[in-house]
């Protein structure tokens, strides 16, 4: 039995081209479906902090796809170190035989995994992608113009982020893919604009607020993962007519842009869709032209196994990843 192991940069020399792309958006929208049908077995994650660094432990199973665990942090002391804040290792089994199969760099395996999810939600819920915002120019920034350029004829990209040198490095990364770009003042300025917008951040408070919307937009929201954090005031909540989710349970759990509108009264669980029911026909992304959608991701572990499984098989068919034999005895 042979055991792979596929870097960070393998996984990008895979998936950064349109066959590649597209691939993990449609992977990651049959797990989607997937797990809001139930056949995808996944626990909510395990968390632990170390001081002030968070930690998650993600397993999840299906049949015919496998069996995944990932070990993920956020760490943003990493900054100073010029390192990513997000890093981690995804294991990939066999369902059948319970062998090992692959670990596949994690940082570069969620990035990618989430702006798919984000593609996949402008897919099914968005009316139009010819203006998009991007608050935060970090690493989920650069991943999400990576595989936004490939998925959708964007006309116009406006960027906002504290860090004026990153939103000009995202700005040329853009350019670099014919997009029209503008990096602008204030997150106002960019959402204001945007027929999507997408906040990737690491921000503890709202970066978009319900003042600037208008109808017909479609929102993204992927950090503020925990309880009392939040990229999204109550206004947008109250704005929005739908509100899509990765996973009812997490999100209820693990994100202040759910748990603190719900403690507020503004909604219910009752208010909260799954992508994947909106996916696979059971629910609307949306009504009307006029309707502002939202998309609130926390992440979750159904999201690992499709795009590991994903990554493996198109790693096996291109030859890529380091082999090495892995001997399982009784005896250790």
């Amino acid at each position: 039995m042979k055991l792979t192991i596929i870097s960070g940069r393998e996984v990008d020399e895979l998936l950064d081209n349109t066959e590649g792309v597209m691939g993990l958006i449609n992977a990651v929208a049959a797990a989607f479906r997937d797990y809001s049908s139930g056949l995808i077995k996944m626990p909510q994650r395990t968390v632990i902090y170390l001081d002030s660094d968070w930690w998650g432990v993600m397993p999840c199973g299906t049949r015919n796809a496998g069996f995944s665990v990932k070990i993920v942090n956020v760490i943003e002391g990493n900054k100073a170190r010029g390192l990513p804040t997000t890093q981690g290792i995804v294991v990939l089994m066999d369902d059948v035989t319970g062998q090992p199969l692959a670990v596949i760099n994690g940082t570069a395996l969620t990035a990618w995994r989430t702006a798919a999810a984000t593609a996949v939600s402008i897919k099914y819920m968005a009316q139009s992608m010819d203006n998009l915002a991007i608050i935060g120019a970090g690493l989920q920034a650069r991943y999400h113009l990576m595989v936004l350029s490939r998925a959708f004829p964007i006309k116009r990209l406006f960027i906002y982020s504290r860090t004026r040198e990153r939103a000009l490095e995202l700005a040329k990364l853009a350019q670099g893919r014919g997009i029209d770009v503008v990096v602008v003042e204030s997150g106002y300025d960019a959402v204001k604009q945007a027929d999507v917008a997408i906040a990737v951040t690491t921000s503890r408070e709202p970066v978009i607020h319900g003042l600037w919307l208008h109808r017909g937009m479609h929102i993204v929201s992927i950090g503020a993962p925990e309880v009392n954090a939040r990229e999204l005031d109550d206004e947008v909540i109250r704005k929005v007519s739908v509100i899509a989710v990765d996973s009812r349970t997490a999100v209820m759990n693990e994100t202040g842009d759910i748990i603190i509108p719900m403690k507020n009264g503004l909604i219910t669980e009752k208010d909260l869709i799954e992508i994947g029911e909106i996916i696979g026909g059971m629910r609307k992304g949306r009504s009307g032209d006029n309707d502002i959608t939202l998309f609130k991701s926390v992440g979750i572990a159904a999201e690992d196994l499709a795009a590991a499984t994903y990554i493996y098989n198109l790693a096996r068919r291109k030859k890529y990843g380091c082999h090495f034999r892995a001997i399982i005895s009784y005896y250790i």
